[in-house]
């Protein structure tokens, strides 16, 4: 079970880290957990908050796994964009 990110978005005002993508083949669940990997200096698994269907402007829909910020807080050195483009593990609630 895994989720390829296309683009990540923080959203400061809310204190959420966004993961934009697809699922491959399973989708992210509100409760569950996904794998912010250590060898890009993440935190490793964390909790996914919410996930959400999201138009864009381009008129694309994207899935969306929300999280709270402060799971990332622990790493500070872990650049977001380095998550672009990755596979990343999923665990069911």
């Amino acid at each position: 079970m895994s989720f390829l990110v296309d683009k990540v978005y923080y959203i400061p005002h809310r204190d959420l880290l966004v993961l934009a993508g697809r699922p491959d083949p399973s989708c992210p669940q509100p409760g569950g957990q996904i794998d912010l990997p250590r060898e890009i200096r993440g935190p490793g698994w964390v909790a996914i908050r919410d996930v959400q269907s999201v138009s864009f402007a381009d008129g694309t829909r994207r899935l969306c796994a929300v999280l709270d910020y402060e799971v990332v807080t622990s790493t500070p050195f872990m650049e977001f964009s380095d998550l672009e483009g990755l596979s990343l593990q999923l665990r069911p609630p």
